[in-house]
């Protein structure tokens, strides 16, 4: 193989690489803002449990009479990870 030939063949072979790293980088980007979406989806979840527990304790401390509907809060849960879903078009 000539000089010509190599250099040739270097330089495809870095474009193909480069190319490649651009891909790749798209690709760890997309997956980044995939996580952060799961991340949000957690942290409200998480929250909310949190939120509803606390307020079940406080109302059995300061016997406020309030009752839980546990079953109403999972649907309302379920309404907003449809909506999560609809809106960032995930696969869960």
């Amino acid at each position: 193989m000539e000089d010509s030939e190599k250099i040739y063949f270097l330089n495809d072979k870095i474009e193909s690489l480069e190319e490649e790293i651009i891909e790749l980088k798209y690709q760890l980007k997309k997956a980044k803002d995939k996580e952060l979406i799961y991340l949000d989806i957690l942290s409200n979840i998480y929250g909310a449990i949190k939120t509803l527990f606390k307020r079940e304790e406080e109302n059995n401390r300061f016997n406020l009479g309030e009752i839980f509907d546990f079953r109403e809060n999972i649907v309302s849960l379920k309404s907003s990870l449809d909506e999560y879903i609809r809106i960032y078009k995930l696969r869960l």
